[in-house]
């Protein structure tokens, strides 16, 4: 017996030690998403997908943390077409949002930019505290000119 619980629990370590789980055919994509995804965070929330009007120049998320305490996030943004989405420039970002503080990430439209014209977007923010605020708005420029209705709102993002 104890033979055999040795061989179960090696064969479980190897499993874990080979890589990313395969998927089966009962999976569906976002089940295999959240099997990859840390279990650190309790809340994922989702901008759902936007556009980019013609003049835009930047795209800028930004968090604020109403809790009372610094709150560990991950901010990932992902571009859309036909078919699978895809991680965006710079790739998932990892930090810790100090109390009753903001941050914010704005990166470039257009060719061979982080964001290209012609695509849908959608920003992930992960979270433990539904206080930490997330947004999103479209710049003209690269001051923070802001597109009037670009702006995605905290209440506007979706938990998932």
């Amino acid at each position: 017996m104890a033979r055999a619980r040795a061989a179960s629990t090696k064969a479980r370590g190897a499993a874990s030690a080979a890589g990313p789980k395969q998927p089966t055919e009962k999976e569906t994509p976002r089940e295999l998403a959240a099997a990859a995804r840390p279990a650190c965070f309790r809340h994922v929330l989702t901008s759902g997908l936007f556009g980019l009007p013609a003049n835009a120049q930047s795209v800028d998320w930004m968090v604020l943390n109403d809790s009372p305490s610094a709150q560990p996030i991950r901010v990932t943004v992902f571009r859309a077409g036909v078919g699978p989405k895809t991680v965006v420039a710079p790739g998932p970002l990892a930090l810790t949002v100090n109390s009753l503080a903001s941050t914010h990430n704005a990166n470039s439209v257009g060719p061979n930019q982080p964001f290209v014209p012609g695509f849908y977007y959608e920003v992930v923010l992960e979270t433990n505290d539904r206080r930490v605020l997330p947004s999103v708005h479209v710049w003209q420029d690269h001051g923070n000119t802001v597109i009037p209705g670009t702006l995605i709102s905290p209440g506007t993002f979706l938990e998932v």
